[in-house]
């Protein structure tokens, strides 16, 4: 029985291809970018051409965009940098909707704590997207940012931000609109957001097989943001430190092809329809969301009377490698917030499951997942008989 991998929202693995021709151009731009004798002056050009292909990617251009370690920081950059440059004396609003990463909500929580602004959690709908309606009637003259997810990391669900950040412009012209689009990279069409009415947009490079710990934000030309760190002038001084060079020309690579190849929805769509297909033939199936009008790799489910741990146990046994929501909260037992803000259950926030396909992925992959997944159940409700569990409503 051979390996199936279906955590790509959580990261994609690299490529031995990639690997390969990282190896090379490492070799060639194995310099510091800020020194000016050849191998620095390698290493810049190299820096810039990554640069100019992850821009590319959104339509922006390459001196908007610059490098950081990943979405977290790319978030928290924009999130602290819009409070803190607040100068009116007047705390900021700022609203972030109740699906949002780990990496907004929390950041918004603790400024909020802090006393450092006001803070509004904009609902969402059962389907998983932005209530836009709701978030609107939110917004008042002070707010400063709003925060938007581009594509949900768990249930797969797109929000239309480039329509909403229309809606909130025509509101209130002065708000700050953060979009993370981390999830959407590589997954919808993604060429026309940095001109659009969305002011940043944070992005990842292991989320479309680059290596981990490097990410991009894009700060439209104009917009000020307090400085996190401070001591160098690296990436035009918004953030300092030397670039991560390997992770850097990793990402530009990963760009580059992107950016010369199909968007995945024909090949995985077909897989998702089946994959759902299956499912809801098991009894006790309930599928979070609707996986037809999200990203075609993404279906997260719960069985009701089903611990996700053991599907998920079980699925590693056979070779499944699959995940429980986000990676960022994983092992952090609590229920999924995202879930929740959707109207589940504790226990259902707790004992979901996410298979989030690849470009590798084949129908293969689907009938192994379903096999092991009925074996499980029927193993699971065989020894826990008798047992009752909270409903999952």
């Amino acid at each position: 029985m051979g390996s199936i991998y279906v955590d790509c929202n959580a990261t994609v693995p690299v490529s031995a291809a990639h690997l390969s021709e990282m190896g090379e151009l490492i070799a060639k731009s194995d310099g510091n970018p800020s020194s000016i004798h050849r191998e620095g002056r390698n290493a810049k050009v190299a820096l810039e051409n990554a640069r100019a292909q992850v821009a590319g990617l959104i339509g922006a251009r390459a001196q908007d965009v610059f490098f950081t370690s990943g979405a977290t920081e790319s978030n928290n950059i924009v999130i602290q940098g819009i409070v803190g440059q607040n100068k009116s004396g007047k705390r900021p609003h700022v609203i972030i909707t109740a699906a949002e990463h780990s990496s907004v909500i929390e950041p918004g929580m603790i400024l909020k704590d802090r006393g450092e602004c006001e803070l509004d959690i904009a609902p969402v709908t059962r389907e998983g997207g932005v209530n836009t309606p709701a978030l609107l009637d939110l917004i008042t003259p002070n707010t400063a940012l709003v925060c938007l997810i581009q594509v949900n990391n768990e249930t797969g669900a797109i929000n239309a931000v480039e329509q909403i950040a229309d809606l909130i412009k025509g509101k209130s012209s002065g708000t700050h609109i953060h979009v993370d689009a981390v999830q959407a990279l590589g997954k919808i069409p993604l060429q026309s957001l940095a001109a659009s009415k969305v002011d940043s947009i944070a992005l990842s490079g292991h989320k479309v097989g680059a290596f981990k710990g490097v990410g991009a934000l894009f700060v439209k030309s104009g917009i000020k943001l307090r400085k996190l760190a401070m001591g160098g002038g690296q990436e035009r001084a918004r953030r300092p430190g030397t670039e991560n060079m390997p992770g850097i020309l990793s990402f530009g690579l990963r760009a580059r092809d992107l950016a010369a190849s199909d968007l995945p929805d024909a090949k995985l769509r077909p897989l998702q329809d089946l994959l759902v297909s299956e499912l809801l033939n098991i009894k006790g199936m309930v599928i979070h969301g609707v996986p037809a009008a999200g990203v075609a790799n993404t279906v997260n489910f719960h069985v009701e009377d089903v611990p996700g741990d053991d599907i998920l146990l079980n699925f590693d046994l056979a070779g499944i490698s699959a995940s429980s929501g986000s990676a960022c909260s994983s092992g952090v037992g609590r229920p999924s917030h995202v879930l929740k803000a959707m109207g589940y259950s504790d226990w259902v926030a707790l004992n979901s499951v996410r298979i989030s396909m690849g470009a590798r992925g084949c129908i293969g992959d689907v009938h192994q997942i379903i096999e092991i997944l009925k074996e499980t159940i029927s193993r699971v409700q065989s020894s826990d008989a008798g047992n009752v569990r909270e409903p999952s409503a």
